[in-house]
């Protein structure tokens, strides 16, 4: 209860330190140069997708472009006295109002002025353009100087649009005396002004706007429909965007959109201001908080971090975001859901480095626990990225266990130095360690000169057993090698014993909190260790048990190479346990077994005739067996005997005792 506590705990921190994080550099990222640039083109992007079909607002462009200019074989500035003859057809075609966009800042001729000026005083009312210019100075850097029109008594507004410094045109023009307000106040119509930091709802340039040609307007009841000037607000301008003049850039252009002429944007601006179409950013506050609700919740639903978990959460807050703000942008308000997105994105990067840290530390963590047990291929499929966590804890698992032990090594040693026994026993543990290391074992730690080690933890093997004789068997081919090197020293009559034992044994890491160590424990564990002092009794080098033998695969040539010995009672035990050693003599391993079979069969004359096989094949090819074939020779006489004199009473090979060795 304790532990989950501790991970809950510990889960709930990482994911507020991940979030103050998210925040922190979300913060950062706003004050960088390229926010300001993501964020028009969130609105660019934005007005591209959502622009609207132009609602009707009885506006109507009048444009002076190329194939009017053509028709007039005339070139700008076209004489006064057409417009002129443009307005007087307007006014007489029922026009509410004509703004013109042309800077009249220079006379032209006597006639030409004088045409125009009266037309001005006519019935329909008429908005000039006025404008102010930058005017570079070598006193100041520069200032905005007023362009006066020739035609001072008439109606005014101001062209002036403020463009971004990226080109382009977004702000709506908010001035009091914005050209298309003063034209509307003209008209007589009601507007709803911008509202502070309003920006321009542009339309879908799919869809145009009421257009007249500048000859059109000039004869309408000629060219045009009854009827289609009638009540129209007119807007005229030079509309010719093969030679730049007048053209402003707008956030259409994401989409392939050109330039704009400035007199449909004045047209723009007046349709907004007609029907209330403008776009209103959110308060400053808003995106900020939205972000900062997003991280929050998403940092709390993957406080434990599970990257796929945390991939789909963060892509469905962002979907809802971006739906949201584009629902918002609909009807009148730019949401910005970069604030949002920004930062669902860097909690996801920063889960994902953290769980990348995690998993690297974990890895070394592994590296560092395993690293002195098991050799280097073992532990680097312990730390694999897709590798199971290794139970650290402790578990239940059957292993094959292995402990090794110097006979004479402790007499030897008090005849020599220190030094000359630290330097025999490195030599020693060195190879021990290679081999088990070599055969896929852990090595679980050094006891004095005895070694102890374990196959099947903490991967699984499932050769285990076959892996652990093998690897005695290599240990006891080091041990002869050692002792030719020790020839000449006390050391040179050494024999290694080693014992094997399968079952089943708690492994993990074991001790307390200040100091603990991957090993295994259990009644396994101590019956390997019982089996390699047996090996005295025996004169054996290698001592392995019933269960390592069951555990070999039934067509291993291991088998067929085991040569059984007795069953026997280790000390601490109270039931026997058949033991074997590792024998090249096939004709004596198979008398051997033969043997164990009949014994355990109660087959007395038979296993009497094995007996005296293995006397007879000890006395001529291996005299080391003469003595325990005797022994055995002995007890089944005996057995035998009991058995021939009362037949109804059971007789069974009863297990040799042992005293602790």
């Amino acid at each position: 209860m304790q532990g989950a506590a501790l991970k809950d705990t510990n889960a709930w921190r990482e994911a507020a330190l991940r979030a103050l994080a998210t925040l922190v550099l979300l913060a950062v990222a706003h004050s960088l140069p390229v926010w300001t640039p993501l964020l028009r083109l969130e609105y660019d992007l934005l007005s591209s997708f959502t622009a609207p079909v132009r609602p009707d607002a009885r506006v109507l462009v009048v444009g002076l472009d190329e194939p009017s200019l053509a028709a007039l074989n005339t070139a700008p500035p076209v004489p006064r006295r057409l417009h002129a003859q443009l307005i007087d057809a307007a006014d007489a075609a029922g026009a509410a109002a004509l703004g013109i966009d042309m800077l009249f800042a220079s006379p032209q001729t006597q006639a030409d002025d004088a045409a125009l000026a009266r037309a001005l005083q006519g019935r329909m009312p008429v908005v000039l353009a006025r404008a102010d210019v930058v005017v570079q100075s070598s006193q100041v850097g520069h200032y905005l100087q007023a362009v006066p029109s020739v035609f001072p008594n008439a109606r005014q507004g101001s062209v002036a649009m403020a463009v971004d410094d990226d080109g382009v045109l977004r702000r709506a023009p908010r001035q009091d005396d914005a050209l298309w307000r003063v034209l509307a106040q003209a008209a007589g119509r009601a507007v709803v002004p911008p509202p502070p930091g309003a920006l321009l709802r542009y339309y879908a340039p799919e869809v145009p706007l009421p257009y007249a040609h500048y000859t059109q307007a000039l004869d309408p009841a000629g060219t045009l429909p009854p009827g289609a000037l009638q009540g129209r607000v007119l807007l005229l301008g030079q509309n010719t965007p093969v030679a730049g003049v007048d053209q402003f850039a707008t956030p259409l252009r994401v989409l392939g959109g050109g330039t704009q002429s400035g007199v449909f944007v004045h047209a723009t601006a007046l349709i907004n201001g007609l029907t209330g179409d403008w776009v209103v950013p959110a308060h400053p506050a808003g995106p900020p908080l939205q972000a900062a609700a997003a991280v929050g919740l998403v940092a709390v639903l993957t406080r434990r971090w599970r990257g796929g978990r945390a991939v789909v959460l963060s892509l469905a807050l962002t979907m809802l975001a971006l739906l949201g703000g584009l629902w918002a942008f609909l009807v009148g308000m730019w949401w910005s859901t970069l604030p949002t997105v920004a930062g669902l994105l860097l909690h996801l990067n920063l889960g994902a480095a953290g769980s990348y840290l995690r998993e690297r530390r974990r890895r070394e963590q592994l590296r560092s626990d395993f690293a002195r047990y098991l050799p280097p291929a073992v532990v680097d499929a312990l730390a694999a990225p897709n590798a199971p966590a290794p139970a650290l804890q402790g578990e239940r698992r059957v292993l094959t266990l292995l402990f090794s032990d110097l006979a004479g090594f402790t007499v030897a040693s008090e005849r020599l130095p220190p030094e000359a026994v630290a330097q025999a026993l490195n030599a020693y543990f060195s190879r021990m360690t290679r081999a088990v290391h070599q055969h896929g074992g852990t090595l679980d730690k050094f006891i004095g000169d005895a070694v102890m080690a374990f196959w099947n933890a903490p991967l699984p093997e499932p050769a285990h057993a076959a892996r652990a004789l093998a690897c005695a068997q290599a240990m006891q081919a080091e041990m002869q090698a050692l002792r030719a090197q020790w020839q000449g020293t006390p050391f040179e009559q050494v024999q290694l014993r080693i014992g094997l034992h399968t079952g089943e044994a708690a492994v993990g890491h074991l001790g307390s909190h200040e100091r603990f160590t991957y090993t295994a424990v259990g009644d396994a564990v101590n019956t390997a260790a019982r089996l390699e002092g047996a090996n005295k009794v025996f004169g054996t080098g290698v001592l392995l048990s019933q269960a390592v033998r069951d555990a070999l695969p039934p067509d291993a040539p291991e088998r067929a190479q085991l040569l059984w010995l007795d069953t026997v009672v280790l000390a601490g035990r109270s039931s026997g346990l058949a033991v074997y050693t590792p024998c090249d003599d096939a004709a004596l391993v198979t008398t051997s077994l033969a043997l164990h079979q009949h014994l355990l069969a109660g087959q007395w004359p038979l296993a009497l005739a094995r007996c005296a096989d293995w006397q007879a094949h000890a006395r001529q090819l291996a005299p080391q067996w003469q003595a325990h074939a005797d022994n055995l020779h002995a007890r089944v006489q005996a057995l035998a005997e009991a058995a021939a004199q009362a037949p109804a009473e059971p007789v069974v090979f009863e297990a040799r005792a042992l005293d602790k060795s």
